[in-house]
């Protein structure tokens, strides 16, 4: 599937010299990931704390087959001093119906962005279903998919050999980066208005807003990581911008809704003091003249 955008038109992409166009690649939109083999004991009661569990990161999707490899490697040490629960026609047994059959979990997390401004984004999560991946994304302060930030993994370990199956998912997270890689193009050489106006109106509200919550700041920081990645900004980098996301994701704010109005003067008071530490951090942060010769 490619990138059609459906957005606001832009004008006719201008020839930049050799050396001055944004680095666009994969590894930014699909960094990396983990391979799991999952293995249940044939003489234990079956438990998630009685699974063997045989973990190997990969950092792009040409490395997953290499992963599995080295895997089946750690696989067969294992197997040497334990029996594992198996069924010659349902293969490896477990009491997860995902660690079932061929036992592998391949995931991965993904920023899809450029998918999202250009109006794909739902075509090619359909089409990630359609491929047997299965994504999750994030819901903070009842914003869902926040920051378009998704976890994805393959949605079965059943029905094809351990290889094919490798392969199969190499195959499916190698063209979804490619497929948001082609949008943020799309979005710098055709519909630079649109980039614009997104990256501009997110940080307007990140330097004015009065009131913010943790969920709608990782929410506003998605545009701006994509044009930090770009090299776009001055003021704040990428990976400034990569580790603010990433303490509030694994640090949520888990306090429930207010009850009282005593309790929603406390939860505007919280937002109104985050909203002015946000505002202090994004006072100088600027689209640079890079951005603007190529953008404008």
């Amino acid at each position: 599937m490619s990138a059609h955008p459906r957005g606001r038109p832009g004008r006719q992409p201008k020839r930049q010299p050799l050396g001055t166009y944004p680095n666009l690649l994969c590894s930014d939109a699909l960094g990396g990931g983990k391979l799991t083999l999952f293995r249940n004991p044939a003489d234990r009661p079956f438990g998630e704390r009685d699974a063997y569990s045989i973990v190997v990161e990969w950092s792009a999707p040409s490395d997953i087959t290499a992963a599995y490899t080295k895997a089946e490697e750690e696989e067969r040490r294992l197997a040497a001093r334990h029996r594992f629960a198996w069924h010659p026609d349902f293969g490896y047994l477990s009491p997860f119906p995902g660690h079932c059959g061929t036992g592998i979990l391949i995931e991965a997390e993904v920023h899809l962005e450029g998918l999202h401004i250009i109006g794909d984004l739902p075509l090619v999560l359909a089409g990630l279903t359609a491929m047997r991946i299965a994504y999750e994304g994030l819901t903070a302060d009842g914003i869902r998919n926040v920051a378009h930030l998704f976890r994805i993994c393959n949605d079965s370990a059943i029905g094809l050999p351990e290889r094919k199956l490798v392969e199969r998912v190499a195959r499916a997270f190698t063209q979804l980066a490619e497929q948001e890689t082609a949008a943020r193009k799309v979005l710098v050489d055709d519909h630079p208005l649109l980039f614009l106006d997104s990256v501009e109106r997110a940080l307007a509200i990140l330097r004015n807003a009065r009131l913010m919550s943790p969920g709608e700041y990782i929410d506003l920081l998605s545009p701006v990581r994509l044009a930090a990645i770009m090299g776009f900004l001055d003021g704040v980098s990428r990976q400034d911008v990569d580790k603010i996301m990433r303490h509030h994701l694994e640090h949520p704010d888990r306090s429930q809704p207010p009850a009282t109005q005593e309790e929603e003067h406390q939860r505007d008071n919280r937002d109104a003091a985050f909203a002015d530490r946000v505002s202090a951090y994004f006072s100088k942060v600027r689209l640079n003249d890079f951005a603007l010769d190529i953008l404008s």
